[in-house]
Order: structure tokens, then C-alpha cells, then sequence
């Protein structure tokens, strides 16, 4: 796998002027009556790694997890709700040069990989490398890409939608070409979305269209060798909105108003009848920004766009918004939440941080965020006895022996220096690796990986223990 998403580093080159068909148009909304839920932008091929599956990890190690890399904890929202949240650290496409072990522009990736999605609007914390922000609002985009080939046992990317064309069944004459979705970091989408099967004889199925929420396409042809479509579209995760500091959460009555490090912001107005409440955010005695918000369209939250930032105040670090949960308004006064210190991790940009690794959203078409990636953007030389550093120092992989080729010492560890097993050993040509017990590792990666991990964890285990054994003692069975 070359370069994970680097082809995205620059992730307005991907937006073209609107050809002559206006996909608004052509597209299957969620509902009949309803627009789509998010704006359509049109995409040229885009060279995106690790989402074929002759691209993926060669003989990959499992980790389960570390004390400094988490796994199965819960982060509750306002309303109790608290999906289960897990590290993820994955190596694709390493290989041994000498006396070296070269990871490739892309292949180190932190996920945060959560098992449930992560719902704006509702006070949920995100965790961002062991810090805790409160995930407010998301931009989202409907990617659409024309004349797509789709070879059997690969796999293309439109947006942040990973489409693989992977089953072709003959009955006689009869052939139904199935296609898997996920998105580019691995999470798989079978428990929401079918795989559609295509068939241009049967017209019982989806025959040459398929709709999926916003995973739809139009097949111009099918066989046992490709699918060819005169467009494919999916779904990118193009901003994710967070604040590190909650500033109020309750009803608030015109004239309130609060201190923040962007300055003053103040409720001027409030109209239960409307549905609306206007803020204003002074600085240094000037109006620098003014909303009303509202009102609240209920059968369209959270997915639609519109409907979405009509309830949200958003200006430099400061972000406030007109929660609908349980009700925008009671007696007057508006239930707002107020933000400070907001910022946003964009698909594709570098991770401010640490601007060795850009960052990349993952969602669901429903409009739920399933986490976000963390990706190398140049290559990583490790000599032996050296080390690389993920993302903020937050884990480290140590190479400690090479030996004939072969990564014949190594491990990954946290922070705090925990450290897994030797994952090396003869014959170990790479440390490519699966960390990790959420959606996209410890499901998605284990569909295909699984027995080959476990398998190599047991035997790594196994030379462990029988290292630590005195020289006359007899060896555990494997």
C-alpha cells in the first residue's frame, strides 16, 4: 500500500464545478419529499491506499490493547447515552531495507475507533489521544464520481466510502455481483447496509442501480471480471466540530450573557412563539458576530445539513447552539449550550498538534461519526535499536533487532512504556500491526485477519514463555 490518503492531503483539489447532470437531482433522497441531507461535490479518481485487498497488511500482529492505549471504555453525553470507545493503532505496507524497517507516507494509523456512532448536538465526549473535548457538529459531504471500474477483489474509494467488488456466484446463466461498503478506515458497514447485488438478468434485485442512503450508484455493466458505473457516489466526513471547555448548559433568558476567551457572548433575544434565539459576540465593545437560531426542524435532525446549523453559533473558538434535546424552549427561555476553546479536525488537513500526521473524519451515511484517523504524511525509517513516535508521543514503535531480513525484536508501547510481547521473530518481514478491539480492529480487520493474528500472538506468547523457562525445564505446549 503506498500512501494512505495522501492523494486527500489536499482535499479541496477533490471538488469540481458540477457537470452537466446535477446529481441533487439524480440521487435517492433519505425520504421521499425530503432533500438530500448533505451537499453533492463532484470527485475525481482519487489514488487511495489501504482500501484494496491486495494492498492491506502483510502478516500482521494483534495487540489487544495497552494501559495507555484503552480499550472498552464509555464516555456518556448529556443524556446518558455512552457508546463504547477504543484505541486503534494499525502498520500497512512496512518492509525491512537493510538494517532499517521503512513505514510508507500513510502506513501508521491512530484510530479512535468507537463501537457505537458519535452523535452531534448532544454534549457527547470525543477522545482525542487521552484529552476529552465535547463533539458538537460535523460537515458532510455526498462525493460522486462518474465512470468507475471496479475489478473483482478490489476495491475503490468515492469520498470517505470504501466500495470492494466482492462475490460473483454463477448459476448457470445467472450471476449476481455483490459489493461490500465501509468506509476508507476499515469500519465495515454490514450491520446498517447489505452488500446490493447487481445483476443486469435479474430484475427482482437491484438489478444495475442500487441505493443505499447515500451510498448509490448506476451500473453500466457487470460481469465476472468488473462492475462499470456511470457514477458511484458515498459519503466524506469533512469537518468534525470539538470544544475543550464547557462554559453553560441550561435555559438562558434574554440579556444573559457569558465571558469567554473570544470575548462576550450574550443572548439578545428569545421568541418561543418563532422557535428562535439570537446571539451576539462582542469584542472589546464591538459586535463581531450575531445569529438567530432556530427554529427547530425536528424530522430532519441530525442528518440535515440545513437544519443542523440553523441551530449553531459558531465564530472563531467560541460555539454555542439551540439544543433540541429535550425542548429548545420552557418558559421563555432557550436551552442553549455555550463552548469555548472549539476546533475542528478536517478531512485531510494536518493534525495541529503535531503536523507530521494529517487527519482524517470517518462517517456513517446517517450522519453519525464513526471517529477519526491519524495518518503518517512522510516515510518512517526506524534503525535497529530505534524508535518512531505516534502522534503526540501517544505510543511508540521499537525496533530492537534485525536480523536477514527479518524483524527479529519488536514492539509497540504506550506512553507510560508499556510495552506488548516481542512481536518479532525468524522470518518476521514486516511489523505491520493490529491494535485494538473497536468496530474497525477488534471486527471489520478480524473478519478477514483474525485466525492469522491470533495464531501469531499465540506463538508469540509462547516463545515468551519459553524464554523465561530455566534451561532444564520442558517447554509449554504450544
Amino acid at each position: 500500500m503506498k500512501q494512505i490518503l495522501i492523494a486527500l492531503a489536499c482535499s479541496t483539489a477533490l471538488a469540481f464545478p458540477a457537470l452537466a447532470v446535477d446529481y441533487a437531482d439524480v440521487l435517492t433522497p433519505a425520504k421521499p419529499g425530503l432533500p438530500l441531507a448533505h451537499p453533492v461535490i463532484m470527485q475525481k479518481a482519487a489514488d487511495l491506499p489501504f482500501t484494496s485487498p491486495d494492498e492491506g497488511m502483510v502478516n500482521p500482529a494483534y495487540v489487544p490493547g495497552l494501559p495507555g492505549l484503552p480499550q472498552g471504555y464509555t464516555l456518556a453525553d448529556d443524556f446518558g447515552r455512552a457508546p463504547v470507545k477504543h484505541d486503534g493503532v494499525f502498520i500497512r505496507q512496512s518492509r525491512v531495507e537493510g538494517d532499517e524497517v521503512v513505514i510508507p507516507a500513510g502506513g501508521l494509523v491512530y484510530m479512535e475507533d468507537t463501537w457505537g456512532g458519535e452523535v452531534a448536538l448532544r454534549g457527547e465526549q470525543l477522545p482525542v489521544l487521552g484529552r476529552k473535548p465535547v463533539y458538537i457538529d460535523y460537515d458532510m459531504s455526498i462525493a460522486v464520481q462518474e465512470n468507475v471500474t471496479l475489478p473483482a477483489g478490489k476495491s475503490v474509494a468515492v469520498g470517505g466510502t470504501a466500495f470492494s467488488y466482492s462475490a460473483t456466484v454463477g448459476h448457470e446463466t445467472l450471476a449476481n455481483h455483490t459489493l461490500q461498503t465501509g468506509t476508507v478506515g476499515g469500519t465495515d458497514w454490514d450491520w446498517a447496509f447489505g452488500g446490493p447485488v447487481l445483476s443486469d438478468t435479474e430484475t427482482g434485485w437491484y438489478g444495475m442501480r442500487f441505493a443505499e442512503l447515500y451510498n448509490q450508484g448506476q451500473a453500466r455493466s457487470v460481469s465476472r471480471e468488473a462492475i462499470t458505473f456511470d457514477w458511484l457516489s458515498g459519503v466524506r466526513m469533512d469537518r468534525l466540530l470539538l470544544a475543550e471547555n464547557t462554559v453553560f448548559k441550561g435555559l438562558a433568558d434574554a440579556g444573559q450573557s457569558w465571558q469567554l476567551g473570544g470575548g462576550e457572548l450574550a443572548v439578545t433575544a428569545v421568541n418561543e412563539a418563532a422557535g428562535t434565539v439570537t446571539l451576539e459576540l462582542r469584542q472589546d465593545g464591538k459586535t463581531v458576530a450575531e445569529k438567530t437560531l432556530g427554529p427547530v426542524v425536528g424530522d430532519r435532525l441530525i442528518e440535515d445539513t440545513a437544519a443542523r446549523k440553523a441551530l449553531i453559533f459558531e465564530h472563531g473558538d467560541v460555539v454555542a447552539f439551540l439544543s433540541p434535546w429535550p425542548e429548545p424552549f420552557q418558559d421563555g427561555k432557550a436551552s442553549l449550550k455555550v463552548y469555548d476553546g472549539a476546533f475542528s479536525l478536517a478531512f485531510g488537513a494536518d493534525y495541529a498538534a503535531d503536523p507530521r500526521f494529517a487527519v482524517y473524519p470517518l462517517g456513517c451515511p446517517t450522519g453519525h461519526n464513526f471517529g477519526f484517523m491519524l495518518v503518517n504524511k512522510q516515510e518512517i525509517r526506524i534503525p535497529a535499536g530505534g524508535k518512531a513516535e505516534g502522534p503526540e508521543g501517544y505510543f511508540r514503535i521499537a525496533v530492537n533487532g534485525i536480523a536477514n531480513g527479518s524483524v527479529t525484536d519488536w514492539h509497540v508501547e504506550d506512553r507510560q512504556g508499556n510495552r506488548s510481547l516481542n512481536l518479532g521473530g525468524a522470518g518476521v518481514g514486516t511489523i505491520d500491526l493490529v491494535l485494538g478491539q473497536g468496530r474497525a480492529a477488534g471486527q471489520s480487520m478480524l473478519k478477514s485477519l483474525g485466525r492469522g493474528l491470533l495464531a501469531r500472538t499465540y506463538d508469540a506468547a509462547l516463545r515468551a514463555e519459553t524464554a523465561a523457562l530455566p534451561e532444564d525445564a520442558q517447554a509449554p505446549a504450544p
